[in-house]
């Protein structure tokens, strides 16, 4: 099985950016312990003002959302992992849109051939696939970083249709 990490494209420099997100969505709640705790926050967030906002179908920090239509598509391949609905208003243009905060299942499936800096964090990932447990989306568990891994499958889905602000990096394994 392939790997991708689920990454924005930041060649959309007009990407949404809601604002007061790390207020609301700590970095600790984004496992599927919380998911009651979760599910019960409002995740209302006003937008910050530009000349144009491109409503991108993937938001990675400062917590990762995916547009309503990339959705759809995700929880038809991944239904364990866990999705809170939010809206992004744009308070000048009176427009809103709905995103949803995507938790999926944090696995640990490092391989041992992954490098890391002396502070810790994450030089280079590589996947053990038989850790991967066969999920379609997964955070990789045993790191800093927040790194969403998507199976090759769930890729090609995404990549025959179109969606954009997604970058689909392949992982080593």
């Amino acid at each position: 099985m392939s790997c991708f990490i689920l990454s924005q494209d930041h060649r959309f420099v007009n990407a949404v950016k809601p604002l007061g997100v790390s207020e609301v969505v700590k970095p600790e709640l984004l496992s599927t312990d919380h998911a009651q705790e979760l599910a019960a926050t409002n995740l209302h967030f006003t937008v910050a003002e530009a000349d144009q906002i491109d409503y991108v179908d993937f938001i990675e920090q400062p917590a990762p959302f995916v547009s309503d239509r990339l959705k759809r598509i995700v929880e038809k391949f991944a239904p364990d992992t866990l999705f809170v609905p939010g809206a992004f208003t744009d308070l000048t243009r009176r427009h809103q849109e709905v995103y949803w905060l995507i938790v999926p299942p944090r696995i640990d499936c490092l391989s041992v051939k992954s490098d890391f800096a002396p502070d810790g964090s994450l030089q280079r990932l590589v996947v053990d696939r038989a850790h991967t447990g066969g999920k379609m989306l997964l955070q990789v568990g045993g790191v800093r970083e927040r790194i969403l891994l998507m199976h090759l499958a769930l890729a090609e889905a995404l990549l025959r249709r179109d969606y954009n602000g997604i970058r689909l990096i392949r992982a080593d394994s």
